[in-house]
């Protein structure tokens, strides 16, 4: 019996992952990007997520989806948001052992937070926007974006915002973790197209 209890007792550790350990994988990555004096768009979400999770100590987190988010590849903020959106409530678990009104707070935090997420996604678009050398970069880059901003401007009262995000998050994903290779795509358009107004000097 001692033996099976020891088993579970592992297998849920191996299961899940405490909140701050995501913290201090979130807070590697801060230290990071002020090392490499990256204070942009990422570094912001960083802050907002780090923000986010300090509101839901009691939360535990998928193993497996922990191991994703704090992987060396990629930004571990950016994966954090990925998964959040596309996992929604089930990217979280409060241990047994939190009950009663705790439970309920630690709850509310969680669904709170899986709901903001949503914004703090536009957010991060926006703000890669501005950085954007040209106007509309990031929809000759991302087709997909043009359509999906349209929807989210004009249906969002009409429709379930998770509608619109359905079938979408890991794409605009993909697509947004590139987004420095496509601004230098965009500035060398730019630099190709001749200068308004300019003309050629006969000989």
């Amino acid at each position: 019996m001692k033996c099976m209890v020891i088993i579970l007792i592992l297998f849920s550790f191996q299961s899940w992952a405490k909140s701050p350990e995501l913290l201090k994988c979130l807070g590697a990555e801060e230290k990071r990007l002020h090392l490499e004096k990256n204070t942009g768009p990422i570094y912001d979400l960083n802050q907002r997520l780090i923000a986010e999770m300090v509101q839901i100590p009691d939360a535990i987190i998928d193993a497996n989806a922990f191991k994703k988010i704090c992987s060396p590849d990629g930004s571990e903020s950016l994966k954090l948001l990925q998964l959040t959106i596309t996992q929604g409530k089930s990217l979280f678990k409060i241990p047994s052992n939190v009950v009663g009104m705790q439970r309920q707070i630690a709850q509310g935090m969680i669904d709170d937070y899986v709901e903001t997420s949503k914004e703090i996604l536009l957010n991060l678009i926006t703000q890669i926007q501005v950085l954007s050398p040209t106007p509309h970069c990031l929809e000759e880059e991302i087709p997909l974006l043009k359509n999906f901003f349209y929807e989210i401007k004009h249906l969002q009262e009409e429709v379930d915002i998770a509608q619109i995000f359905r079938g979408r998050d890991t794409k605009i994903f993909d697509e947004l973790k590139n987004y420095p290779k496509y601004f230098q795509r965009c500035l060398a358009r730019l630099k190709k197209k001749p200068k308004s107004g300019s003309t050629s000097v006969p000989k």
